[in-house]
């Protein structure tokens, strides 16, 4: 066969690699248009909430004309907790962790959620014990740590008090105990020991 016919077989192999990547390009272009609609489309479908910061989580003090708080943007919402979490405010380090995992600020981040939660949770702030053991549980922005994860959820139990919250935690603890061997276990227990005793 000369360089014709061998042309002629490597063709649709190219044809369809060619097409294979433009596919490819047009759905990484639809996800990343459905991704900014997600983020931008109830400023954009709105132009007196786009104007107001409508539509995302966090609430500041300025109320609208009815009195309700406006939600933040999350250019402000950063800017409004990340002084107070350098300065090492537990709630704003939570709250940071949540604009992180939420994907508040630009994009979701469970690594940086991970850290600022664990900030918060050495300094005993519940909630963030409690986001942190889940990120554990599921390996999310730091290494999969059955261990850690119920270090954390024993944490916030003792923080939470009677409640659902509570309950939930001690399941979620209970939960983690049943997949740690004898070991495991006993260190688990040795750490929460040991971080109750410090005051987290």
């Amino acid at each position: 066969m000369g360089r014709m016919g061998m042309a002629l077989r490597c063709a649709p192999r190219r044809t369809g690699a060619a097409l294979a990547m433009a596919a490819l390009a047009v759905v990484s272009l639809a996800v990343a248009i459905l991704t900014v609609a997600a983020l931008l489309g109830p400023a954009m479908a709105d132009g007196a909430a786009a104007e107001s910061g409508a539509g995302t989580r966090l609430q500041i003090g300025a109320g609208s004309e009815h009195g309700a708080p406006l939600p933040a943007p999350p250019a402000d919402e950063f800017r409004q907790w990340l002084p107070a979490a350098l300065a090492g405010d537990a709630a704003a380090q939570y709250e940071l962790g949540r604009a992180y995992a939420d994907g508040a600020l630009t994009r979701e981040d469970l690594a940086e959620a991970a850290r600022w939660y664990h900030q918060a949770a050495d300094q005993g702030n519940a909630r963030a014990q409690n986001d942190l053991a889940m990120l554990y549980t599921k390996g999310l922005g730091v290494s999969q740590d059955y261990v850690q994860a119920y270090v954390w959820f024993d944490l916030a139990a003792a923080r939470f008090g009677a409640g659902q919250r509570h309950d939930q935690a001690i399941e979620m603890r209970d939960m983690m105990g049943a997949f740690l061997t004898p070991e495991q276990f006993a260190e688990a227990r040795r750490l929460s020991e040991e971080k109750q005793a410090q005051g987290e």
